[in-house]
């Protein structure tokens, strides 16, 4: 989720792209954001910078957007509750990294497998191209872009090349750096240092205070996905920079050349994992989170109070954990390769295995994605075959498979219905799959109905089916006639949508880079959009307790929102 603030930090507002949408935060009380405004854009948005601009009419603020295929968007963000965008260039190739030099009235857009072009917006209304740089190959393979003091850092291919931009309108080359890193996906400037990112998670730090004689120093590996890169001035005593580094799985690093010769981790936030799965007990003394991670491991943490959450656990799941389920005072936890995990959660200070059911031990391939509990039966997915599997759990300790469903599909997801002896499979690029388990032993198909792309995931209310399609939004389906279901509304969203929740006439969405998202559906053939909250990281999955929203964000972990409106309550996960 790329973000940015005004070039000179002069605003008490955070700017954030999420899918196609430009968000505006209100963070001048860092504990309590709230989002004040939003501008939907042409397409999926890349990378933005935000500038002051002096103008006949006194200052005004803009953002420069790049938008995908859509080009260059600039929109005016002077006041943040009324976006509007006054101006874009439609580039030939997709809009991928986006600089500009305050002191200059032009903006350095990388055409990702194109060019660099450079815009003249001294007319906002009227960007207009006065030059191009693509390399001697005429293809420039572009990665990131940093633009100071006359030059421009342009990441090509596994290099950084150094333009002299004295002249905007005539670029010339200056030299290249070779710091065999990958793509450098992001470039950052700070005095005369210049940071590269590559592709695999490696930063490297160049001495640029002559841009015709770059001196690269030792480069330092986070191990991490490169996803985001800020340069911050050096500690007291030091010359180089400090480099903040959002590293994925592997957190936040915090970079120092206090020696020039041996760059270290001066300092880590480390995450537990990326969320992926969320769950909640209601118990007679307040409420207990149970959470998925991509690290293995299920969260257990007492939500009573949502502004102060309490980890109170943590269980090795032996593989990677995607989701769970409760009943009674068991949590049922789809782990991979390693199967089903029965828990013991009747102490949620010290939770007990105390079952296993792995169907690798006679299939080496399965991969249990998805759970849900309904009598004395597990459904679990198995995403590896396409196949339900049907588990007998009245013996908590000694699970029994009893049944398979071979499914045309990937087998994404399942939900059961209260007292009904049919279970609904979100079965991926096979639609929404009704199947039969009155008889364990062999479950059968009743109906169907094929998504216009994938089903991966859903949840029943009463007579409907709520299916989340990914990037097709939404699908409302009637099930009253479970032979022959019914499409009653489809709802797009800015994002992907992976997760969806039901309470009443309230559905929740997990919109993947565009966050949760609040939807009336008192009417359910015109779905309405209610309100919508940016996470800190890719919403997965979101469940309902009480009058909380929970969400499981990926690496922003879990964030608690307060029903209905969507309201800040607590972000992200307890470490």
């Amino acid at each position: 989720m790329p973000a940015a603030y005004p070039d000179d930090m002069s605003s008490p507002c955070l700017y954030l792209l999420a899918g196609d949408w430009l968000y505006v935060m209100d963070v001048r009380d860092p504990g309590q954001p709230a989002s004040i405004g939003l501008y939907r854009l042409a397409d999926h948005a890349e990378d933005l910078a935000v500038i002051i601009t002096s103008t006949d009419g006194g200052q005004r603020l803009y953002a420069y957007v790049a938008v995908g295929e859509h080009g260059l968007s600039i929109v005016d963000v002077t006041d943040p509750t009324y976006l509007v965008e006054i101006g874009f260039f439609d580039t030939p190739g997709y809009a991928w990294r986006v600089a500009m030099d305050p002191s200059q009235t032009y903006v350095y857009v990388v055409d990702r497998l194109s060019a660099l072009r450079i815009i003249d917006v001294s007319d906002p209304a009227h960007p207009t191209q006065v030059a191009i740089y693509a390399g001697l190959s005429n293809s420039l393979r572009g990665g990131g872009i940093a633009v100071a003091n006359g030059y421009a850092y342009v990441g090509h291919w596994s290099r950084i090349v150094i333009l002299d931009i004295t002249d905007p309108r005539r670029p010339g080359e200056v030299e290249q750096i070779y710091p065999y890193i990958g793509v450098v996906v992001k470039i950052m400037t700070m005095g005369h240092y210049a940071f590269g990112l590559g592709q695999f998670g490696e930063l490297v730090v160049s001495d640029v205070s002559d841009p015709h004689h770059p001196l690269l120093l030792p480069g330092f590996d986070t191990y991490g996905e490169p996803t985001g890169l800020v340069a911050a001035p050096p500690l007291p005593g030091q010359e180089i920079p400090l480099a903040y580094v959002a590293s994925g799985s592997r957190g936040l690093q915090v970079v120092s050349w206090a020696d020039p010769t041996h760059p270290v981790r001066h300092a880590e936030y480390d995450l537990p994992g990326n969320a992926y799965g969320v769950a909640v007990a209601m118990t007679p003394d307040g409420a207990v989170a149970y959470v998925t991670d991509r690290d293995r491991s299920l969260h257990i943490i007492d939500v009573t109070t949502a502004d102060q959450p309490l980890a109170r656990a943590v269980y090795e799941g032996g593989d990677v954990t995607w989701n769970v389920a409760l009943a009674g005072h068991y949590a049922y936890l789809a782990a991979g390769v390693s199967g089903m995990h029965i828990i013991d959660v009747v102490e949620p200070d010290h939770p007990i295995a105390v079952g296993l059911y792995n169907p690798t031990l006679f299939n080496p391939e399965a991969f249990i994605r998805d759970v849900v509990v309904s009598g004395h039966y597990a459904y679990v997915t198995d995403r590896a075959n396409g196949a339900l599997r049907i588990v007998d759990i009245a013996d908590p300790r000694h699970p029994l498979g009893v049944g398979l469903f071979d499914s045309p599909g990937g087998a994404y997801a399942v939900a059961a219905a209260p007292d009904s002896p049919l279970v609904y499979l979100a079965d991926g690029a096979a639609g929404l799959r009704i199947v039969d388990v009155s008889k364990p032993d062999s479950p059968f198909e009743v109906g169907s109905w094929q998504t216009p792309g994938v089903a991966v995931e859903v949840a029943i209310s009463g007579t409907l089916a709520f299916v989340a399609g990914r990037e097709e939004g939404l699908h409302i389906v009637d099930v009253s006639n479970p032979a022959q279901p019914q499409l009653v509304a489809t709802f797009d969203t800015p994002g992907l949508v992976w997760g969806v929740a039901v309470e009443g006439a309230w559905v929740y969405l997990a919109d993947g880079p565009a966050g949760v998202r609040l939807l009336d559906v008192s009417n359910p053939a015109r779905p309405r959009a209610a309100a919508a909250y940016v996470t800190p990281g890719y919403a997965w999955n979101v469940a309902v307790a009480g009058d909380q929203v929970y969400v499981a964000a990926e690496s922003g972990g879990l964030v608690i929102l307060r029903h209905a409106m969507l309201q800040l309550q607590y972000l992200p996960l307890v470490r």
